[in-house]
């Protein structure tokens, strides 16, 4: 076998069972073999792309800019070791329970189904989980599939968890790391709901997000407090900061924010007060796109907005997708957030078709 006898030439993309079966067969796991039967693959293909195809083949590194700063690595694995992984993603996402407080990578729920959760609190508490992936390494992936519900054979677990990581860890970019690292939160998660009972509060995860509430008159000093000399904002709980550092993860303190009623409140990017809404500048951005597309055409509209974002992010003017694939994108978000029947989302959208039949008349 070369590398160029690629394993996607002769196999299908996706499993075509449905989740008892999936689930069972995964259950019924004991060695090596079982996995490439489970995964649709020869054995010999499967030890090729585990151990044959150097690493640096198997993964392509790059760097995103994000929102607020900074630099996020992206490691995509190749397009054989990428079905390889959406296939088993298939078979984890039915062994895996989503509890309620979970609205990360789980199908139905979303950050607007998060948001709803805070909705018309007085307190809003906002923790971020520093290098989220990162923190989960080789071992806890080889652990999760140990232990129950997985009860895999060392081997097996052994395998499962090569085909998963890349560099020692979960990487960000491969289709089983969401669903792992769903897997890996799940103690975490129910001790975390566990203190927000014992206090009357709300607790929700979406992926390294987390957020507490309460309609109390302070929020409990167990879970978070205000510095009394103000040299910082807020201090995590004696009970809640050892419960995230216990299972393995650590605070970006830099992320960590107390937000009161009377003040802007969000969680995961959506504004909180009232019901969940996008940010007004996000309303004018989009305005301001269509606005430049009508005046002064397509193409002089993606070049100023190619031009405006590459400036703002410090990045290459050439790793910005398509002017009408991104206003589409964000008119879809606002009516993901607002509903469907909202009349500023319904104005865009016209907005948006017309000019798209214009431009093809053109």
């Amino acid at each position: 076998m070369t590398s160029s006898d690629s394993l996607e030439e002769n196999i299908s993309l996706f499993l075509y069972k449905n989740c008892d079966e999936l689930k069972h067969d995964f259950l019924a796991l004991k060695t090596p073999r079982d996995i490439a039967s489970l995964l649709e693959v020869s054995y010999e293909r499967l030890t090729y792309h585990l151990y044959r195809v150097p690493e640096s083949i198997k993964y392509a590194e790059f760097s995103v800019q994000k929102k607020s700063g900074g630099t996020r690595t992206i490691s995509a694995p190749s397009t054989a070791l990428k079905i390889l992984q959406r296939k088993l993603s298939q078979v984890l996402y039915s062994i895996y329970d989503p509890k309620k407080p979970v609205h990360g990578f789980v199908v139905t729920r979303s950050i607007v189904t998060n948001a709803k959760q805070h909705l018309h609190k007085r307190f809003v508490l906002n923790i971020d989980l520093q290098d989220f992936f990162g923190s989960i390494h080789f071992g806890r992936v080889r652990g999760i599939f140990m232990s129950p519900p997985c009860n895999c054979p060392e081997e097996v677990a052994t395998v499962l968890a090569q085909i998963c990581c890349y560099a020692g860890k979960l990487p960000q970019g491969a289709p089983t790391s969401p669903i792992l690292s769903n897997m890996i939160c799940v103690r975490m998660d129910k001790e975390l709901r566990n203190l927000a009972k014992d206090f009357k509060c709300t607790y929700t995860r979406y992926a390294d997000d987390i957020t507490f509430s309460t309609n109390l008159s302070n929020l409990p000093k167990e879970i978070a407090s205000i510095y009394p000399d103000h040299t910082k904002a807020v201090i995590l709980g004696e009970r809640l900061l050892p419960i995230i550092q216990n299972n393995g993860f650590q605070v970006n303190e830099r992320k960590v924010r107390l937000q009161h009623k009377s003040k802007h409140q969000e969680v995961t990017g959506l504004t909180v007060n009232e019901f969940p809404n996008v940010k007004r500048s996000y309303v004018r951005e989009i305005s301001s796109m269509l606005y430049a597309w009508d005046k002064f055409g397509l193409s002089s509209a993606q070049q100023k907005y190619v031009e405006k974002r590459s400036k703002e992010l410090n990045t290459s003017e050439d790793k910005f997708p398509p002017f009408r694939k991104v206003l589409r994108g964000k008119i879809n978000f606002l009516g993901m957030v607002r509903g469907k029947d909202n009349e500023i989302y319904r104005k865009y959208l016209a907005w948006y078709r017309n000019l798209s039949r214009r431009t093809i008349k053109d």
